[in-house]
């Protein structure tokens, strides 16, 4: 197996394990939030392998967009992070909008980042990315009901 095609598919089940714990995070918010409260800096804390990851396409050679998702959902987590981990700042619920705006342009650049490229990667892997993308999303607008 070459570099591309094991760069490939680090990326994929990457893009994967992100929407899989991203489902099971608000599944927990939703049903279980003691669950999601005590395990959901997981998520997060994958900030630190995007970082990895990215640093190891950007020197390998990947293409462009292989280096760009991981730190994309890095710069993500670690926004996430300082402000609901570090900082415990509240807001959610009133909207604080100059940490609401950044927050949620970074995570959707973040999706998209992955899901855009699927398609390039496999018709498979964005048919299946794109379900999964709806699921978290339908999964995390019911959450702030």
């Amino acid at each position: 197996m070459n570099s591309n095609t094991t760069h490939t598919h680090i990326f994929v089940c990457f893009a994967f394990l992100i929407q899989g714990l991203l489902i099971l995070d608000f599944l927990a918010r939703n049903w279980q939030p003691d669950l999601e409260r005590k395990y959901g800096w997981i998520i997060y804390a994958l900030g630190l392998v995007g970082i990895v990851l990215g640093i190891i396409y950007l020197k390998g050679g990947a293409p462009w967009y292989m280096s760009a998702a991981p730190l994309v959902f890095a710069a993500w987590a670690a926004f996430g992070f300082a402000i609901d981990i570090l900082f415990k700042i509240e807001w959610r619920s009133p909207i604080l909008w100059p940490v609401f705006i950044p927050y949620v342009l970074l995570f959707m650049a973040s999706q998209f980042a992955f899901w855009i490229p699927m398609w390039y990667v496999g018709t498979w892997y964005w048919v299946a990315y794109t379900i999964t993308y709806t699921i978290n999303t339908i999964l995390n607008i019911y959450s702030h009901k």
